[in-house]
């Protein structure tokens, strides 16, 4: 590690992750997210989990190594002419040092030879390292960005229009409409399979939510309208019902992930005290 330069990281040996090194890749992202924007802790079940919402599989992880240790990972996750790049990073002590290009040309290279054209991601606004290594390597931003926010259950008397709880393939169709223009993972339908486990699902006539309580804080993973729905009140209806739910099975803070930062969002997360918690830039690149 003393000596290693930007030459040692053109040499370095990018391979795709044995299943039996699924909690090796672990540790080393707990060292490289330890100090992120927003700190993540991973475990086995969680990347399980994660790579089951996205539609990946472990043996399409790329590692960059040191020895027996691994140094960086990148997640190349591939959807017919698409590929989206499901997480990047660089253990600290190796940063700065072209790892991190290395892993992306690595991912393209991959990605390309199974058929892709086009690699997207979403960075976080702020990470201005990561924003200036996309850039670096031609991605774009294309002007479409995500919020996350966080409020709090709150209970309410009605809600306008009242959601009957449905079954999962009840919402399929309304998934695909509301959410094809919305970020990559979330409008994968591994998304959708993955949340349904441990989600209750509602919908409305031109709308559906999915929630769920963990510990003391409620999720809200889907929320959509159709687009000739939407201005009649349904997207509050939802909201309504989600809060008062979630109140009710003794959730405190409530979070909400991915939502297109435009402007009936915003109206929507002002309307019921949500506070904007992180934002993402969606970028681009064929390849």
């Amino acid at each position: 590690m003393k000596g290693f330069d930007m030459g040692d990281a053109e040499k370095l040996k990018i391979t795709n992750l044995d299943p039996g090194e699924l909690e090796r890749l672990v540790d080393a992202q707990n060292e490289i997210f330890a100090d992120y924007i927003i700190p993540v802790t991973s475990s086995p079940q969680f990347l399980r989990e994660f790579m089951r919402s996205i539609g990946g599989k472990a043996e399409n992880v790329l590692i960059a190594a040191d020895g027996e240790d691994i140094i960086g990972y990148v997640n190349p996750v591939i959807d017919d002419k698409e590929v989206w790049i499901g997480g990047l990073g660089v253990v600290p002590a190796f940063r700065r040092r072209g790892v991190g290009r290395r892993l992306m040309i690595a991912a393209e290279d991959f990605a390309r030879d199974r058929g892709a054209e086009e690699s997207i991601l979403e960075v976080i606004e702020g990470n201005l390292p990561a924003l200036a290594l996309y850039e670096r390597l031609g991605y774009s931003a294309k002007g479409r960005k995500y919020l996350s926010a966080e409020g709090r259950a709150v209970q309410f008397a009605g809600f306008g229009l009242m959601p009957s709880r449905v079954r999962f393939d009840d919402v399929l169709d309304l998934h695909r409409t509301v959410y094809c223009d919305a970020c990559w993972q979330r409008r994968k339908v591994s998304a959708l399979t993955e949340s349904e486990r441990t989600c209750e699902t509602y919908s409305v006539d031109g709308g559906f939510v999915m929630l769920r309580r963990v510990g003391t804080t409620g999720h809200i993973p889907f929320i959509g309208v159709l687009p000739e729905k939407r201005g009649l009140g349904i997207g509050t209806s939802l909201t309504k019902f989600a809060l008062s739910r979630l109140w009710e099975l003794g959730a405190f803070k409530v979070a909400i992930y991915n939502v297109n930062d435009d402007r009936p969002t915003r109206r929507m997360l002002d309307k019921f005290d949500f506070a904007v918690t992180l934002k993402q830039i969606e970028m681009r690149k064929a390849i």
